[in-house]
């Protein structure tokens, strides 16, 4: 018995019968008839929740891979992945809040870590001081000031941005002396 494939057919060369992957020609209708058995290729439609994601700026669909909870959660992934001028303005948008978002984690770190610094020179960070250090370097992040210069007792607090957007911060510790005679 061979078999001869031909555009998607298979030619069963025993019998008459023409068949494809999912069913058989019927010879005088032309028509192709599904087989009980058959298996898709393709995962159903309802294995994905059933939506199916649409860019939000151009209507671009895509093929769902993913679980989607809702329709907006399909329609964020297919944004996010279309090549749309507006998508592409709109994935730099998120890039950027992300980045900010990890910015703003690190600032808080590195802030914690400069009550360290203080408690070592015998200088307490309140809560006050932590927020004020904390909204002065958003700020910086945010653009809206350039830079944030904070002295207290004798320790003087830079905050700036460097070229890749990344906080800087400057801790200087002075203990000298002036005498006036």
């Amino acid at each position: 018995m061979s078999d001869k494939q031909y555009n998607g057919y298979i030619e069963d060369d025993d019998n008459d019968t023409n068949s494809t992957d999912n069913g058989s020609v019927d010879e005088e209708t032309g028509e192709i008839n599904a087989d009980e058995d058959a298996g898709e290729t393709l995962p159903a439609v309802s294995e994905y929740g059933g939506y199916y994601p649409t860019c939000r700026f151009c209507g671009k669909q895509s093929l769902p891979f993913d679980n989607y909870k809702s329709q907006a959660d399909a329609d964020e992934a297919a944004t996010l992945r279309c090549d749309c001028a507006e998508a592409r303005q709109y994935q730099e948008e998120v890039k950027r809040q992300k980045q900010r978002a990890m910015n703003i984690e690190k600032l808080k770190l590195k802030l914690s870590d400069f009550g360290e610094y203080l408690s070592a020179r015998h200088v307490e960070l309140t809560d006050e001081l932590y927020n004020y250090l904390l909204l002065s370097g958003i700020s910086v992040l945010d653009g809206v000031i350039a830079k944030a210069t904070i002295k207290l007792s004798r320790i003087q607090t830079n905050i700036t941005t460097n070229s890749k957007g990344n906080i800087v911060i400057d801790f200087k510790y002075s203990d000298a002396a002036k005498v006036e005679i």
